[in-house]
């Protein structure tokens, strides 16, 4: 694995909602298990939560131990307005949505090298420094 990756809230997501006959489930469990502290950010965290209520309502105590975990196991980065304005330059360059530009830029901006994500171009190298990988495929 990767020595500095980013990992987006889908994978996250993956592994902690199990839908049905969704193989995905275990894919983005035995990943993650493997990785040595992964970069977030708080965007992800809030996403991350934001869907877990919505989709399965988690009880709120089961909530906060998620927070603290990743907290205590990943490098969780914070925004700056160097970080909004590099989003900003990055949706003219690469035509990303608003939030995945945000994603993309806080792992640019927190030197990793790999981003994994399923919703953006595998195999799409950003600024010849972060590759984004579909750990699915």
């Amino acid at each position: 694995m990767p020595a500095k990756c980013f990992v987006d809230s889908n994978i996250w997501l993956y592994s902690l909602i199990q839908s049905g006959d969704d193989v995905r489930h275990q894919q983005a469990a035995n990943f993650l298990i493997q990785l040595d502290c992964p970069v977030i950010n708080s965007q992800v965290i809030r996403e991350i939560c934001s869907n877990l209520k919505k989709k399965t309502n988690i009880p709120e105590e089961r909530l906060c131990v998620l927070i603290l975990g990743w907290y205590q196991n990943c490098k969780v980065v914070h925004s700056t307005a160097s970080q909004h304005l590099l989003a900003s330059r990055l949706r003219n360059s690469y035509s990303f949505s608003y939030w995945d530009s945000l994603i993309v830029a806080a792992a640019l901006e927190s030197g990793c090298t790999t981003l994994f994500s399923e919703d953006m171009q595998h195999g799409q190298k950003i600024e010849r420094e972060l590759t984004i990988i579909n750990p699915f495929i």
